[in-house]
């Protein structure tokens, strides 16, 4: 059902609308003013001389974990790729000869361009072998390709300035 306004119930003011204008464009104008004036107390960052620093608790990049013997603790039970929404994770099994151990990943790989951060991996994980650190936030590149981690890059990337963008030059 449509609602009609008769317009004989509208003041002269209302219905030219010039007063609304007049005060949408004060609300821009002393925006507009205050941000060319007073640069300090602006929210906006200029983003690539200035970063901002993200706080402690940011977990922007996952890594994998190791062993004490320098082995990968992903023994390839799936639990992650499965309960990944964004379905980014692919893991390929492979078996071991060691009898204590049934299976390991030979091959891990994330695809940083569909991952969304949420860390339902590293919860749903039960070695451990998964985690999401502070790191890299920074993932645009023009080789989509690169956004790919595999297991090496994984196992290596807690040290700290290693970057998507460093693995580029």
């Amino acid at each position: 059902m449509a609602y009609m306004i008769d317009k004989r119930d509208m003041s002269f003011w209302q219905r030219i609308y010039i007063p609304e204008i007049v005060r949408g464009l004060s609300v821009t104008g002393y925006h507009f003013l205050r941000n060319l004036f007073k640069m300090r107390d602006r929210i906006t960052v200029e983003y690539p001389e200035n970063k901002k620093l993200l706080p402690p608790g940011c977990r922007t990049e996952p890594r994998l974990m190791t062993r004490e013997d320098g082995s990968i603790r992903c023994t390839a039970c799936m639990l992650c790729v499965t309960v990944c929404p964004s379905d980014c994770i692919a893991i390929k099994a492979e078996e071991v000869g060691d009898p204590n151990i049934e299976k390991r990943a030979k091959s891990f790989q994330i695809d940083m361009s569909r991952c969304m951060l949420c860390g339902l991996c590293a919860e749903a994980c039960p070695c451990d072998a998964i985690r999401l650190d502070s790191g890299q936030y920074e993932n645009a590149v023009f080789d989509r390709s690169l956004l790919v981690y595999n297991k090496e890059y994984l196992l290596s990337n807690f040290s700290e300035g290693s970057s998507t963008l460093s693995r580029a030059l």
